[in-house]
């Protein structure tokens, strides 16, 4: 059995010189994690580690006053597979979902378990051509000649993304769109650029549940690019359905 790290809250976060500092003492992870733990910061702060390795992290957390609980990886929540949308509408009963091949579903906002929303990094890989220069031999000796060749590149893009939860299959349905799409919410088209119309949408989410229930980009109006992988954005989700499980 393996287990996990589960943060009691998100602040503090320590320094890096810090962390490293206290994973000497933790076998399995080495002082060059310490990036990694730190970009997902998201309340599970490790996983997939043994006992006492837990304990050993759970200690030198807890000197620089990150308390946290030692929870089985088997025993947080995962979550469902989700169901993608474009249109997003909202009234005083109902939350209307509408697909790209106009499939409709009009879900109470009753069913509403969890909203989180937020900015999101991504990295992509990208292919492109560019002019290079290639040498040839003949029997008159060397030349030059130009040649385009395809290369690959990695393109840090962001992105805008919804998700739902609903007591009710589908349990999970999310919008999602970067600056080459758009998501719609009452008939208008919101693009990425235009951070004041996330920033309403958000707004009126918001109102949907308690904050408890919503992720930290949300319940902040954050539209800045706060979660620097899906990864993180999904494990912070993880994270806080744990803590509402535990909470009864």
């Amino acid at each position: 059995m393996t287990f996990s790290l589960l943060l009691h809250a998100l602040d503090p976060k320590p320094d890096r010189k810090a962390l490293e500092e206290i994973l000497v003492g933790v076998s399995s992870i080495t002082r060059a994690d310490s990036a990694g733990i730190l970009s997902d910061w998201f309340g599970i702060v490790s996983s997939g580690r043994s006992i006492q390795d837990a304990h050993a992290f759970q200690t030198g957390l807890r000197t620089l006053g990150c308390e946290s609980d030692i929870v089985p990886d088997d025993e947080i929540p995962a979550l469902h597979s989700d169901f993608r949308c474009h249109i997003i509408d909202l009234d005083a009963e109902n939350i209307t979902l509408t697909t790209a091949m106009n499939r409709r579903q009009h879900r109470s906002r009753s069913e509403l378990v969890f909203a989180a929303a937020g900015v999101v990094e991504r990295a992509r890989q990208e292919s492109d051509y560019e002019m290079q220069t290639e040498v040839r031999y003949t029997h008159n000796g060397a030349y030059t000649v130009p040649v385009e060749k395809r290369i690959s590149k990695t393109v840090e893009k962001d992105y805008f993304r919804i998700d739902l939860f609903f007591a009710n299959a589908p349990h999970r349905v999310s919008l999602e769109m970067d600056k080459d799409s758009v998501i719609t919410y009452g008939n208008r088209p919101l693009r990425l650029k235009n951070r004041t119309e996330l920033t309403v949408l958000m707004c009126d989410l918001q109102t949907l549940l308690p904050p408890d229930r919503q992720n930290l980009a949300l319940r902040t109006l954050s539209t800045e690019p706060l979660y620097p992988s899906l990864h993180g954005y999904e494990e912070e989700i993880r994270w806080m359905f744990y803590l509402l499980g535990a909470k009864g």
